[in-house]
C-alpha cells in the first residue's frame, strides 16, 4: 500500500473493510465512495485483499501471485476512473462473473465512476447486485459521490472514505442489565432509529481491537438495514447476535 494515502488506510472505515475482508464476511455488493483521484489505487487495494487467499492481499499466495500489472484473472473491471462504463460495458461484467474462480476463492468485480452510469446501464446490473452468481462474487460500484440510482444503492452496502467528521465510539452493552435497558429504551423506536446507535459500537470494537466483534456488528447491522425485519425481530436478533453470541448468518439464507 505504498501509494495508497496514509490518512485512508489508517482511517476507521478502512479498518472495517479490513475486517471484514479478513473474517470473509463482505455483502456481495458494496458502494465505496471516495475521491476519484484514488479510485484506481482503491480497487487495487481492495481486490488484492479480496482476491487473496488468506484475505490479506500482498502475501505469496497462489491468487497474489496471479497478479500481472493492474490485471488479475479474477478481477473484472467496468469503465474507468472518471469514466463510467457504457451498457455494453456491463453487459461482458455481468457475463464474465458468470464463470467461477481461476485462482481465487471468488471473483471481484469493480464499476468505476458508477454514479455517472447512463439509466440503461445502471439497470443492467441490478440483477447482480440483487442476486449474484452462487459462486463467490464481490461486486464494488466506486464513485466521487454518493448519487447512485436508488434502485441500485438499496441493494448495496455504502462505505464512505472521504474525510468527515469522526463518529463517536461507545462499548457495547454488556451486563445483562444494560442490555435490558438497551431493549426498554428502543421498544418503541423504529428500525431507522435503531441503526445509527450501531456505528458507535462498531468504532469502539475496531479501536479496541476486537475485529471480529466489529465484523459480526457490521453484518447484522447490514441485515438490519434491508428493514425486512420487524422492530421487535431487530432488537430480539440484535441482543441474541451480539449478547449470546449466536451465529445468525446461516438462519436467514438469501434473505440478505
Amino acid at each position: 500500500m505504498s501509494h495508497f494515502p496514509a490518512s485512508l488506510t489508517a482511517s476507521e472505515p478502512w479498518k472495517r473493510l479490513q475486517s471484514l475482508a479478513a473474517l470473509d464476511l463482505f455483502p456481495h455488493c458494496i458502494s465505496l465512495s471516495a475521491p476519484e483521484n484514488i479510485h484506481g489505487m482503491l480497487a487495487r487495494e481492495i481486490a488484492e485483499m479480496i482476491l487473496c487467499l488468506n484475505r490479506t492481499g500482498g502475501d505469496d499466495c497462489t491468487a497474489c501471485r496471479a497478479w500481472s500489472g493492474e490485471d488479475h484473472p479474477d478481477l473484472v473491471r467496468g469503465g474507468e476512473p472518471g469514466k463510467a462504463p457504457a451498457i455494453d460495458a456491463c453487459r461482458e461484467v455481468i457475463r464474465a462473473m458468470a464463470y467461477r474462480p481461476v485462482v481465487s476463492h471468488k471473483r471481484c468485480a469493480v464499476i468505476f465512476s458508477a454514479e455517472r452510469m447512463l439509466l440503461p446501464a445502471a439497470n443492467s446490473l441490478l440483477k447482480l447486485a440483487e442476486e449474484p452468481p452462487v459462486h463467490g462474487v464481490v461486486f464494488f460500484l466506486v464513485s466521487e459521490e454518493e448519487r447512485l440510482l436508488p434502485t441500485l444503492k438499496s441493494r448495496a452496502w455504502t462505505v464512505s472514505l472521504r474525510d468527515g467528521k469522526k463518529t463517536e465510539k461507545k462499548p457495547v452493552p454488556s451486563s445483562p442489565e444494560e442490555w435490558g435497558r438497551w431493549v426498554e429504551k428502543n421498544s418503541g423506536s423504529e428500525i431507522d432509529d435503531v441503526l445509527p446507535q450501531f456505528e458507535p459500537w462498531i468504532r469502539h470494537l475496531v479501536e479496541s481491537g476486537d475485529h471480529e466483534g466489529a465484523g459480526k456488528a457490521e453484518r447484522l447491522r447490514i441485515l438490519l438495514e434491508s428493514r425486512r425485519l420487524s422492530r421487535t425481530m431487530a432488537l430480539d436478533l440484535t441482543v441474541l447476535a451480539l449478547k449470546e453470541g449466536i451465529v445468525f448468518e446461516h438462519l436467514f439464507g438469501d434473505f440478505w
